[in-house]
């Protein structure tokens, strides 16, 4: 048998009804044509998962999955992946989260962990190199993340010594919005994962691991590794950091901002000044600037960011400078020379040691329902962290409790007496625990606005921004059309993390495999329709090459990694950026066709009219003002450039054929 370099070849399947383990034997192929992480996974699942079951049945599986470079120390690599079918939207679903799962999972000999069955009692799996074993959870159940970890760690080490991922009371009581933690500060944070876990009496998985990853050219790729650290250590200094503090949001800037996004001017900065802002903010640097821009959506999709939340007196207060005052130390998903996440300490709430609050959140507990007060937004992504719930939905969900109560469709008396108004941020923070616990009014609001609307009925079904059953980041696609694609026609409805051209179409983001494809195909205007279907599909294959890989998305706009040189030093491939974008492109085919199979079909993916420009979402005023998007024109062309049929979402056998799929996909390829 020939000696593979960059994976095991080896996954490890795990039956917790029988508490039985196997190790499954992956043929070399499979990396070669799917690469790791999601690749591996949406192998896995369409080999494995049971067509059409219930996401929360006992039958069902998800998997946790190593991108090729993780565990490997690989720059922007410390990242841990999962893959399943989604309680909250029934397709498709794939996170990529901070943590040391993977990592150690890699140096335990596995390259992903497929959980299948349902234990008869709280359980915590356990993986340790070759001792696999399920111990009692029992006294962890009905804890919440924060002593539940530290139980964890004072029983299994530190995250050197294990990595672990847990649910709270949210994933444990079902809440299809409920989130996973990783090593206590990271999230699968969309499309319900805490309750697949919940579902399989699943408390926690620790996975150490003692051993090593095979690397074909070990002395080439800690090279090319070095190189890569150099670079950001080097870019990260005093000129940069002047560089920031000079671009801040500032009341006087504001007009350029609105000027930028009225008539599509990009905003492009250096490559340094970008590394620095990500190193000292994170996403929080972007806070202000995108309420003033357009791009952060306010009041539930109808307000206007520049009258109803303005820079200088709301949203400056919610941005990095403000922020980083709270910050007590710097924190990282690991390898990575640039960390860009923290812990926070609030003194007036009485919180220490929490994470950072970031862009989503920010905007979702801040923005969104015009709270200006940091923190309590800080509190409501405390309790979210806390709790285990994804930070999105459920502060979508607060903005259309809001916008139900100014209606006079919610009462305060639906609301266990909480008047849950605009920029209420004790009763956002109240609400956020009744979801998370699941009691009271939480009980029917803890699925997201989707299912609350339809337990409320009395007409608030049309003010609940979600896409078949998701609400969509906070990112609008008013503001940029190509993310509005990515909600509507990617397999995980409502993302924003699964690719878009979006940060070439508003930043001037560089296509990360120049050479794959031909240059015109690689950029478009910010403004228009012309080019962006198949500009798109590079974009959004791409990305799920980067997924495969195993890497942090900001790595796009910080500066490209040299995805091909590391994986041909890591494995010994040869491979030409053309076949690697094919890798990416077979990724994307396989998460599509999991929809198709799960009989989901492309017209399931409505958008909100406000995501249209159309009725209240037509904005009066501001930089979005008289916007309309043409997402469905736009989605026909992204399709058309995938060779994806507009009616079933089938790929074309023909190109089924060209890339190696057609047998693997059977029947679920276009006639």
């Amino acid at each position: 048998m020939s000696q593979n370099f960059g994976f095991h070849g080896r996954v490890l399947r795990v039956d917790l009804t029988n508490q039985t383990v196997e190790s499954l034997e992956v043929d070399a192929s499979v990396y070669r044509h799917y690469l790791g992480g999601y690749g591996l996974g949406a192998w896995l699942m369409w080999k494995y998962f049971p067509a059409q079951a219930s996401a929360l049945a006992p039958e069902a599986c998800f998997a946790i999955c190593a991108g090729l470079f993780t565990g490997a120390k690989t720059p922007f690599s410390g990242r841990i992946q999962i893959v399943g079918k989604s309680p909250l939207t029934g397709t498709w679903a794939d996170s990529n989260s901070g943590g040391s799962v993977a990592s150690h999972l890699r140096r335990a000999g596995y390259d992903a962990l497929l959980v299948h069955g349902r234990a008869s009692q709280p359980t915590i799996l356990v993986i340790q190199d070759e001792d696999v074993r399920f111990e009692s959870a029992e006294d962890l159940w009905g804890q919440e993340i924060p002593p539940v970890f530290d139980a964890l760690k004072a029983r299994y080490g530190g995250k050197r010594d294990v990595g672990v991922s847990a649910i709270g009371p949210a994933g444990e009581k079902g809440s299809r919005i409920a989130s996973v933690m990783n090593d206590r500060y990271h999230a699968f944070g969309r499309q319900g994962f805490g309750a697949l876990y919940g579902s399989k009496n699943l408390k926690a998985i620790v996975v150490g691991g003692s051993g090593t990853l095979p690397i074909a050219d070990r002395k080439t790729f800690r090279a090319l590794c070095s190189r890569v650290n150099e670079q950001y250590k080097r870019d990260i200094g005093p000129f940069s950091r002047f560089m920031v503090y000079m671009a801040k949001p500032r009341w006087w800037l504001a007009w350029a901002y609105r000027i930028f996004a009225r008539f599509g001017i990009k905003i492009v900065s250096p490559t340094a000044s970008f590394r620095q802002l990500w190193a000292d903010h994170g996403t929080t640097g972007a806070v202000a600037i995108s309420v003033e821009n357009g791009d952060a959506p306010v009041m539930n999709w109808r307000g206007v960011g520049t009258r109803d939340f303005p820079l200088a007196s709301k949203s400056v207060k919610l941005d990095g400078a403000a922020v980083n005052k709270m910050v007590t130390k710097k924190l990282s998903c690991g390898d990575c020379p640039a960390p860009c996440k923290g812990i926070v300490r609030s003194k007036s709430r009485g919180l220490k040691d929490v994470r950072r609050p970031d862009y989503e959140t920010l905007v979702g507990f801040g923005a969104n329902l015009l709270n200006d007060d940091l923190d309590l937004v800080t509190a409501c992504h405390d309790a979210c962290n806390r709790y285990g719930l994804d930070a999105v939905s459920s502060s979508a969900t607060l903005a259309w409790v809001c916008e139900a109560i100014e209606h006079g469709d919610l009462t305060s008396d639906d609301l266990d007496g909480i008047n849950m108004c605009w920029g209420n941020g004790e009763g956002a923070l109240e609400l956020t625990i009744r979801m998370g616990a699941g009691e009271g009014c939480g009980d029917w609001l803890r699925h997201g606005s989707k299912y609350a609307s339809e337990y409320i009925g009395r007409g608030t079904e049309k003010y609940a921004i979600h896409v078949h059953g998701s609400e969509p980041a906070y990112h609008d696609t008013r503001f940029t059309s190509l993310m509005g694609v990515t909600y509507i026609s990617d397999p995980t409805p409502g993302r924003h993390t699964a690719g878009s051209a979006s940060w070439n179409e508003t930043f001037a983001s560089a296509f990360p495999l120049p050479s794959a494809v031909p240059k015109s195909e690689q950029n478009v205007s910010w403004k228009g329709q012309a080019g962006k279907g198949i500009t798109q599909a590079h974009y959004s294959n791409s990305h799920q090459v980067m997924n495969g890989l195993g890497l942090c998305m900001f790595t796009l706009i910080t500066g490209n990694l040299p995805w091909l040189e590391l994986l041909n030093a890591l494995t010994g491939w040869g491979m030409d950026e053309r076949e690697l974008l094919m890798t990416g492109e077979r990724i994307q085919n396989l998460r599509n066709a999991f929809n198709r199979r799960e009989g989901i079909l492309p017209d399931d993916f409505v958008p909100h009219p406000r995501m249209l420009g159309q009725g209240d979402g037509l904005l009066p005023k501001g930089p979005l003002k008289g916007i309309t998007v043409p997402l469905i024109s736009l989605r026909r062309d992204y399709f058309a450039a995938m060779d994806w049929d507009i009616n079933t979402g089938l790929l074309s056998r023909e190109r089924a054929q060209r890339l190696e799929m057609d047998t693997l996909l059977g029947d679920y390829v276009a006639p």
